[in-house]
């Protein structure tokens, strides 16, 4: 009996050492898993703890401003090519005005204004022959509401349309500062590379030359072929012509002729200019050593002016020597020789240019191109301008490596 209760207290031993480590195995395993319940709970109720900070005091935002917008400021220059019509952004003030200038070969046409009300284009008492226009602010252009786009929206534009056909858009930023504003823009192009490409793109060319129906003869016309005729001898059937009483001329068509009177009869065939043109030519070709007083070299060529001749009662004739001094061919820009009517002050500074129209141009180059070392001759016929005290003519003669550095000369008339 006492043997058996000995082997049932080693039985009952030995089972409860075989269940102690499972027993602790047990209980480890349930402290893990309390623990990592107890982690995720706790980073679940951190991050839901954001979330409702999030929604209760969202982070603040910065507005984006928009970028200033790229304008002109100070003094610029825009150069154009010929295939161009460009979109020109300049900067304007309230207080302040801009003035834009244009080539000296060419003229105003047309001037569109956007809206005046904002910006506005002086008039000029000679915009006819005026190479330039003065833009300044509107009466609305200081108003809270255009000014809220500084820098950043143009408040209008203005359009302009040149003789040549090239049309120039203008947009205008308002800007605050008076420094910020485009006080002088000057605009340069090829007048005959313009013309070329409107001609290649079928548009119209030379818009002032279209008179439209009206009853006089510009000036600047070659007279009709019936005016070269011999006429008729007098009948004495025939009543005597009575002219018709003439209206008077306004100040804008001095320059025009009044084709109520009859034509004049020219005293003989140099009275045409392309054929007045032509004999000075050949004339000048025949005499060479009549040119001998030479202008300054300006970038290899020299010029040498005849006397000024009269062709009609509104026409004279000149020729023109230009002596290419380099070792290379010069190319001639198109459309040269150009002659100028120079307005001076009393200290002989130039204060307007403005470009005298020719009539007829005969000449011994060829493809604009005067070779090394070569004269060359041009006979110009053009328009007589009537000059005041301070006034001069000039002729211009440049080459396409140096357009804005032109040969200059003096014309010498033989009135003066």
């Amino acid at each position: 009996m006492a043997h058996q209760t000995v082997h049932i207290a080693l039985l009952v031993f030995a089972l409860t050492a075989l269940s102690s480590p499972a027993v602790a195995q047990a209980k480890a395993q349930r402290d893990r898993t309390t623990r990592t319940t107890r982690t995720e709970s706790s980073q679940a109720q951190k991050r839901e703890s954001k979330r409702e900070n999030g929604s209760i005091g969202p982070s603040p935002v910065t507005l984006a401003t928009p970028p200033p917008a790229d304008f002109l400021s100070g003094e610029a220059n825009v150069a154009v090519s010929g295939n161009q019509n460009p979109v020109i952004r300049l900067g304007l003030s309230p207080n302040g005005a801009t003035i834009i200038e244009f080539p000296a070969t060419d003229r105003l046409f047309n001037i569109i204004p956007g809206n005046s009300n904002l910006v506005t284009v002086e008039e000029s008492p000679t915009k006819e022959t005026d190479r330039f226009i003065i833009v300044r602010p509107g009466d609305g252009f200081a108003s809270p509401a255009t000014m809220a786009n500084a820098r950043r929206a143009p408040a209008t534009s203005v359009i302009v349309q040149m003789q040549s056909g090239l049309v120039l858009t203008f947009l205008f930023y308002p800007v605050q500062q008076l420094a910020e504003q485009a006080h002088r823009v000057v605009v340069t192009y090829d007048r005959s590379e313009v013309m070329a490409a409107r001609r290649a793109a079928g548009l119209a060319v030379n818009l002032d030359s279209a008179e439209g129906a009206r009853p006089r003869t510009s000036s600047v016309r070659i007279p009709t072929p019936q005016a070269t005729t011999p006429a008729a001898p007098p009948d004495e059937t025939t009543p005597a012509h009575t002219p018709t009483p003439r209206a008077p001329l306004r100040v804008g068509d001095t320059a025009d002729i009044d084709t109520t009177e009859p034509p004049v009869k020219p005293d003989n065939k140099t009275k045409d200019p392309v054929r007045a043109a032509s004999l000075a030519l050949t004339e000048a070709t025949r005499s060479p050593k009549g040119f001998k007083t030479w202008s300054d070299t300006v970038h290899g060529l020299s010029l040498s002016i005849s006397p000024v001749r009269e062709v009609g009662k509104r026409s004279q004739i000149v020729v023109v020597a230009v002596r290419n001094t380099k070792k290379v061919d010069a190319r001639i820009i198109p459309g040269q020789p150009e002659i100028y009517l120079e307005t001076v002050d009393g200290k002989g500074r130039p204060l307007q240019i403005e470009v005298v129209k020719k009539l007829a141009t005969e000449t011994t180059v060829t493809d604009n191109l005067i070779p090394a070392g070569a004269t060359r001759y041009y006979a110009v016929v053009y328009e007589t301008p009537i000059l005041g005290a301070r006034q001069r003519l000039s002729v211009i003669v440049g080459q396409t490596i140096a357009a804005d550095e032109p040969a200059t000369a003096s014309l010498i008339s033989s009135k003066r």
